[in-house]
């Protein structure tokens, strides 16, 4: 445990001294500190870390929004990554465990317990199913160097499509935060986050074998789930690269174009994701969802007299589109 190097981060002196000292007494003694995330992004980038454990509420940066930069990062996206906090609700435990947390470790500290969950993330005992869908994984790649494709998309599909899911460990962990089992409901979080980078390598090696295959849609199918898990996970670059080389192909997909304007909205570029919905809209100029997400960027834009256009829009192409209704009642309230 001594050769492991673990970073304190807090902008409060005191919890950095408390939780520097119950880390060496439980065998710990490379340990930096950093105040604030800002601080503890620099020191990443400049330092072997092994671990970070980082406090929950900072007004500089947020625990949570530091954790959002690593798991973002390719170098330091499996770095373990721990949350203190002296009360942790429903809310912060999902929020942390949907981007990844590797654990929580509430004030006062219980040291046994920590000591536990250190060793098991700093000796990388991954899970069982985990564990498997990485080989699965490997075997397919492998398949796929070889050119074999049909077996490897024969794996693929097997692991895709098993039960023990991404979705199948978030719901365990939106079940075990709802129960107070805030302990279970991140380890359930973490192995859902875990599989979720394996399922977009798996996607996205079904889209290369499909595509040497000869088989145009059902690459771009692939492609396009990888797409999306990446914008769920916040991995904006990697999702326009995959969504970029599908419209190389020459696909004039109604879900690329849609996908990358909701894309460039989250990285604040209206003109750039207008320019990709009204794309989508030749396409398919009768499909209510591009008009209602046209009609939230100008809502991002504070132009509600477009925005409830094209809510109106969408609603006319589907009078059952109850989202659409009520941001037009919103409006109507000067809600929004």
């Amino acid at each position: 445990m001594q050769d492991k190097s673990i970073l304190v981060v807090s902008e409060k002196e005191d919890e950095r001294t408390d939780l520097t000292q119950t880390l060496k007494e439980i065998g710990y003694n490379k340990i930096l500190s950093a105040q604030g995330g800002g601080d503890a992004w620099a020191c990443l980038k400049s330092n072997k870390i092994d671990c970070v454990i980082s406090s929950y509420d900072m007004e500089d940066m947020s625990g949570l929004a530091l954790l959002k930069i690593l798991r973002r990062e390719e170098s330091v996206a499996d770095l373990p990554f721990f949350l203190t906090h002296d009360a942790f609700t429903q809310i912060k435990v999902i929020k942390a465990g949907q981007i990844g947390v590797t654990g929580l470790f509430v004030i006062p500290y219980n040291e046994q317990g920590m000591k536990d969950k250190l060793i098991q993330a700093l000796e990388k005992i991954k899970d069982p199913v985990v564990v498997q869908v990485e080989e699965n994984l490997e075997i397919g790649i492998d398949l796929i160097e070889k050119q074999e494709f049909n077996k490897a998309l024969k794996v693929f599909q097997r692991l895709v499509n098993q039960r023990e899911n991404p979705e199948y460990y978030f719901n365990i962990g939106y079940i075990k935060t709802s129960q107070g089992h805030h302990s279970e409901a991140i380890e359930a979080f973490s192995k859902a986050t875990q599989l979720d980078r394996l399922f977009v390598k798996a996607y996205e090696a079904m889209g290369r074998a499909y595509k040497a295959l000869g088989d145009a849609q059902k690459s771009e199918e692939c492609l396009q789930v990888a797409a999306e898990i990446y914008m769920d996970t916040d991995k904006l670059g990697s999702a326009e690269e995959i969504l970029t080389e599908i419209l190389k192909t020459g696909s004039n997909s109604l879900n690329v174009f849609n996908t990358l304007g909701v894309l460039h909205r989250k990285k604040g570029d209206t003109e750039l994701a207008l320019r990709q919905y009204k794309k989508a809209l030749k396409i398919h100029p009768d499909e209510p969802y591009i008009y209602y997400n046209i009609g939230r960027l100008y809502l991002d834009m504070k132009n509600t007299t477009k925005a409830k256009n094209y809510f109106q829009t969408a609603l006319d192409k589907d009078h059952s589109f109850d989202e659409a209704k009520q941001v037009i009642k919103a409006i109507d309230l000067g809600l929004v």
